[in-house]
Parts: C-alpha cells; structure tokens; sequence
C-alpha cells in the first residue's frame, strides 16, 4: 500500500509504520495538540518519544495483521516531516472505517484529502467508512472533498468539554457494487 505522489508541487510518501518515523511523528503531533485535543480521544499535550516509540511499534505489528489497523504516513519525500497519518480499520465484507490526523504546519492544503481519493481508487473493491463530530467542520469538509457522502447521522453520541453534546456524522465512499443499505437509509432517512 505504499506509494508516491506530489501534491501542490510537494512530492510525498504514504509508508507503512516505520520506526525511522518516530521523532517526525512526534514533532508533529506534540505541534498539533490544540487543534486534535477537541476532537481525538487518544490526543495528549505531551507525546513523549518512548510512547511515540511504543505507539510506532504497535502500528508496525497491527500493520502485518489481517485484522489490525492498518496506519498509513504521509511523509515528505525527505523523510523529515510527517504531513499526516491515515488509519484504516479493516471490518467485514470488505470494509475499512478511516480515521485520520493531520499536522497542523500541513493542514487545509489538500494533502490528506488526495491521499484519501488515491487509496479509495487503489482500493476499488473495498467500502470505506468515516465518522466525525457535527462540530468538525474541517473534518466534514474534508470527507465531501475526498468524495464521500454523508449517510447517517448518529443524534447526541458525543460528548466533549469544549463542544458539549454533538451529533456522529457518519460517511461512505468507494466500491462500485452497491452497498448493503441500513432499514433507516432505505426508508429515506440519513
């Protein structure tokens, strides 16, 4: 699933976890700690290099799993910058809920956005899912953006200090055969 592209004249990487990506990640994630606390559960102010370390090599193993998240890096091409990381969670019948991060010196540039569209076109046979807060509006905006259409809305499933009660807005994209509909989104309801 590796592979390269450039985007906006920024040529990239998308690897596999790798331990060579450790201090990048880090440097990353501890300078985009504000704008991921509001909305990722596993955000913390600090990420210290041995958990960066501990957290690389669990991707690694859950990477060479059949049934482990499989995390894809978007590096630059010089290996010195981590840009963002997408995750892929397999499910059943060819099936993958996305969860993604992006660094915030990289965020709103359309990188994530074009290595989502490359993976679901890389991907042609799979499903992809992808859930976000009602109060994420860069998230759902880079979901329409990567092409996917919001299907569901999930009404007060999270809670957050700083946005209160908010709804799960849930979205699909991929796989040209048609995807088994819920009995709420064959009655006309998202």
């Amino acid at each position: 699933m590796e592979f390269a592209l450039t985007v906006n004249g920024l040529a990239l990487c998308v690897r596999a976890p790798d331990p060579a990506l450790v201090a990048p990640v880090r440097e990353a994630l501890n300078a985009s700690y504000r704008e991921h606390a509001p909305f990722l559960e596993w955000a913390i102010e600090h990420t210290s290099e041995e958990r960066a370390l501990s957290s690389m090599l669990q991707a690694r193993d859950d990477f060479a799993s059949e049934t482990g998240e499989r995390r894809l890096f978007i590096v630059t091409e010089d290996g010195q910058a981590v840009v963002g990381c997408i995750g892929l969670v397999p499910r059943r019948r060819k099936r993958y809920v996305v969860g993604y991060w992006a660094n915030s010196a990289f965020a709103g540039k359309g990188y994530l956005r074009e290595v989502l569209q490359q993976l679901v076109r890389r991907l042609p046979e799979f499903t992809f899912y992808l859930t976000t807060s009602s109060a994420n509006t860069r998230s759902q905006r880079l979901a329409e953006a990567a092409g996917f259409a919001l299907i569901r809305v999930h009404p007060q499933a999270r809670q957050s200090q700083q946005h209160g009660v908010q709804d799960t807005w849930v979205y699909r994209s991929g796989s040209k055969r048609q995807t088994k509909k819920s009995p709420r989104e064959s009655a006309g309801e998202p």
